[in-house]
């Protein structure tokens, strides 16, 4: 959640993997641009779909984040002569985890892959599943992120999944094979968190 220091106005901001969408409209791009200049900011630059530019000059961490925004002529002159203006501050807090607990996800996982109408559902061998063999990751772990390790019977190996929230959708992105995690995931889909149907899937093995 971001809030104004001096205005109070209230808005939601959700980052991830180059995307920024705020209060749930995707039309952002962000970039760290530099992680600490002379003044120790975190300097963020964000790019909407009409090209217009504006950037984050970002201090703290965790629920003492907070930041300065850039537009206009604030954002020209800071990146022509490194000036921080005087303005407005933003004050970040965690908006709580995403996810009550590990039995959430995997539920929402059983859902999807149950669904004979998901192309997903084709890939499970339910007489190799054991429910029980699914353990939180917790170094992966945090907010709006589950991510789950899924052993196989043998104890030998096993996979991850990556459960994203956002709202009524989750994106689950699948790993096939120790190994593979975290720089060559196979599968990720979006799916409609009430009933698990598999809205966008895209093969990451091609």
């Amino acid at each position: 959640m971001a809030k104004g220091k001096d205005d109070g106005v209230k808005s939601k901001w959700f980052f991830n993997n180059g995307e920024l969408a705020v209060n749930e409209k995707y039309e952002y791009v962000y970039k760290v641009e530099k992680y600490k200049d002379d003044h120790g900011y975190t300097v963020v630059k964000i790019i909407r779909d009409d090209n217009e530019m504006t950037a984050l000059l970002l201090k703290g961490e965790g629920d003492s984040l907070e930041a300065l925004t850039l537009e206009d002529d604030s954002f020209d002159q800071y990146f022509a002569d490194g000036t921080v203006p005087d303005g407005q501050v933003i004050e970040f807090q965690r908006d709580g985890a995403a996810w009550d607990s590990m039995d959430e996800a995997v539920d929402l996982w059983e859902l999807v892959h149950k669904n004979k109408a998901n192309e997903v559902s084709k890939n499970i061998f339910w007489e190799n599943y054991e429910r029980d063999l699914w353990e939180v990751v917790e170094e992966g772990t945090s907010g709006d992120t589950m991510l789950l390790h899924f052993s196989n019977i043998s104890g030998a190996g096993g996979s991850f999944t990556k459960f994203v929230s956002h709202g009524d959708r989750v994106e689950i992105t699948e790993y096939n094979g120790n190994a593979s995690y975290p720089q060559n995931p196979s599968v990720r889909y979006t799916v409609e968190r009430a009933d698990g149907k598999v809205v966008e899937m895209e093969n990451l093995t091609q």
